[in-house]
């Protein structure tokens, strides 16, 4: 009697550690998703992958933070839980160790996407016309390590304006779009995808006025930063816009670091393409990101993950 109550409780202690067991291996993998400021298009269609990695993940939990290109870039370097957003220029600067990267740091590419662009923009009242206008005003460069930043230096800089001939003002999409409306500053550059939702509500209330980049600076950047390429804001994007304008852009990538899982990296990448409408629910650059984006060329590391699953589809030998 007593050797068969002992074998019951054995019996009992194994199903109770299996069963423990198992609720751990049930417990979803936390992961975080940095995207751009509030009121950019990052933070908007990053809520879009966010919704559908939550909704075709289940062993997935996933939170959206905001973010800025190169904050971004180091902060998935740091953690292995993140994914993000960034520009094809710093994700190729931070693996190789060059510019603003002492070091080589450990990411991958999951994903290509929509290119932002540059905005540098005012409204109708500050008697800016030209990017020249700028020296001498209070202007918005964005936040520290940012893509909007990048562009402001880029742009000034090719036009012979450095940060001592303004007063740079470090401010975020929606403070710069907010100081704009408060007359606090006169201009502000914005890196995004198109549309910018902040934008597009001061247009509501304000005759906005988007600063064209000439074609002759567009070359002169173009000498300095190849993958720069010539763009337009298509006319209409913004009330009152009448006119298309003149612009530069580059693209955004989803990086991972690279000990991400591969059958994670994987699970992202097959839920973000087979579900590409609910992207662009989210934000209209969501049409970017595609298969036949994503399976392109690229002058940075794949995930293995992603790499797994363009295989799959033919992209990839």
């Amino acid at each position: 009697m007593k050797r068969r109550s002992f074998i019951m409780i054995q019996l009992v202690l194994v199903l109770w550690l299996m069963g423990s067991s198992l609720v751990q291996a049930a417990e979803p993998i936390k992961l975080s998703l940095t995207a751009g400021p509030i009121g950019a298009a990052w933070y908007s269609l990053g809520s879009g992958f966010v919704k559908v990695i939550q909704t075709y993940c289940p062993d997935m939990a996933i939170t959206l933070e905001s973010g800025a290109a190169v904050k971004n870039v180091r902060v998935i370097a740091q953690n292995p839980n993140v994914i993000g957003f960034t520009n094809l220029d710093l994700a190729y600067n931070a693996i190789n160790g060059e510019a603003e990267f002492d070091k080589k740091l450990p990411l991958q590419a999951l994903m290509a996407g929509h290119p932002s662009q540059v905005y540098i923009i005012t409204t109708e009242d500050t008697g800016i016309n030209k990017i020249e206008d700028l020296r001498g005003k209070s202007v918005s460069i964005g936040p520290p390590a940012s893509g909007a930043e990048t562009s402001a230096r880029m742009v000034l800089n090719a036009h012979g304006i450095t940060y001592n001939d303004i007063k740079p003002k470090r401010l975020s999409t929606q403070e710069t779009c907010d100081s704009l409306r408060d007359k606090l500053i006169v201009a502000g550059f914005i890196f995004s995808g198109t549309p910018v939702p902040s934008l597009m509500e001061l247009s509501v209330t304000h005759k906005i006025k988007i600063i064209p980049i000439k074609p002759e600076m567009v070359k002169k950047i173009q000498e300095q930063y190849p993958y720069v390429y010539k763009d337009i804001i298509p006319a209409g994007t913004y009330k009152g816009q009448s006119a298309s304008i003149d612009t530069i852009d580059w693209d955004t990538y989803l990086m991972a670091n690279s000990v991400l899982p591969i059958d994670v990296g994987y699970k992202i990448v097959k839920a973000l393409l087979e579900h590409n409408q609910e992207l662009v629910a989210a934000h209209p650059t969501g049409t970017f990101w595609t298969l036949g984006k994503t399976s392109q060329k690229m002058m940075i590391p794949r995930h293995p993950g992603a790499e797994k699953y363009l295989r799959e589809q033919g992209k990839l030998n």
